[in-house]
């Protein structure tokens, strides 16, 4: 299965709405059903098949023949290489082409060339005519696509209701996309009554698939015990399937369970490499707690001056916490720092 960057994604409280794209979609993960419980056993049961044994003198099968891509799923092949190449001229010449011509997975990446203004002008209205387009030929990804427009209110006026429709329609074909975003909308009570059971089934389907997003906000899920049992080992190890794939929210979440000896033994060096991470992406949170193990040599040597530089980029970005700090520990202000 192929997958697409993520274009899309919008924070909900502590949780992330997102859509999975195409290519480098990410197979489905057994060994996350197992750990997850019998409820996760039971979904990675369904998965397995055993085929029962040959009969003795059933005839040999004959070997499967092998077919040659379609000149359109060649067109659309060589798209995706241009756009991964970010040759986004000849990548959109490619997939408008097979788009044009009825290929559904053409039509839902030229979509998000529309969204993000690869090779052509941004136009969510083009965007969203493009994954309808797929979409009537029940392609799931468009499906997930069409729900996040609804969802934010982009290229058509936002509609809870509607996303939430299009998500299930992704969902029940198995996207983890959709599913992942359905269980957000469940958990938020948005287009749909708030049902946190039903939230935190579907974002466990979304993550036993290594959906990123989904197992951090299933890690979210157990940390809190909501829809689910109070577990912080399992939300711990959802938290670290979610934060090798490079999720900053994860890896901060991780850094912090660590810090705090939460479903993991404390270990503040161990929590100041995850920390430095996600602080490394961009998170705040991640940065303001790197800053503060820096400042107070918690995990890593006293480094006031990168200490420092965390905390005013933390503060920067908006964070109460970082701001509060500088100001208890110095009376730093942001403004007064180069």
């Amino acid at each position: 299965m192929r997958r697409r960057p993520r274009l899309i994604r919008k924070i909900l409280v502590e949780t992330r709405l997102n859509r999975l794209a195409h290519w480098a979609r990410l197979v489905i993960c057994l060994v996350a059903a197992a750990h997850y419980g019998n409820a996760g056993a039971a979904d990675a049961g369904s998965l397995l098949r055993i085929a029962p044994p040959a009969a003795l003198d059933a005839p040999d099968e004959p070997a499967p023949v092998e077919r040659a891509p379609s000149p359109l799923a060649q067109m659309f092949d060589a798209g995706q290489r241009a756009l991964l190449n970010k040759d986004y001229p000849t990548a959109y010449r490619l997939l408008r082409n097979a788009a044009e011509q009825g290929h559904a997975s053409a039509q839902c990446a030229l979509g998000d060339m529309y969204v993000a203004g690869q090779g052509v002008a941004a136009d969510d209205v083009q965007a969203l005519s493009w994954y309808r387009k797929a979409a009537e030929q029940r392609d799931a990804d468009a499906q997930a696509s069409i729900g996040v427009m609804y969802a934010n209110g982009r290229g058509v006026a936002m509609d809870n209701e509607a996303a939430v429709k299009w998500f299930r329609l992704a969902a029940e074909q198995g996207d983890a996309g959709g599913q992942s975003n359905l269980g957000v909308m469940y958990l938020e009570g948005r287009g749909v009554d708030r049902n946190e059971a039903e939230a935190a089934n579907w974002i466990h389907m979304a993550a036993v698939q290594g959906e990123s997003l989904a197992q951090d906000n299933l890690g979210l899920l157990f940390r809190d015990g909501r829809g689910v049992e109070q577990d912080e080992i399992e939300a711990a190890w959802w938290f670290r399937k979610s934060a090798e794939q490079g999720n900053a929210e994860a890896q901060s979440s991780l850094g912090l369970m660590y810090s705090e000896g939460r479903g993991v033994p404390k270990d503040n060096a161990e929590a100041v490499q995850w920390l430095r991470k996600g602080a490394e992406q961009g998170n705040a949170l991640a940065q303001y707690y790197l800053g503060v193990s820096l400042a107070e040599g918690r995990g890593v040597d006293q480094d006031r001056d990168e200490a420092l530089k965390w905390l005013t980029i933390s503060a920067r970005q908006g964070l109460a916490l970082a701001r509060d700090y500088l100001w208890a520990n110095g009376n730093i202000s942001v403004e007064s720092v180069n």
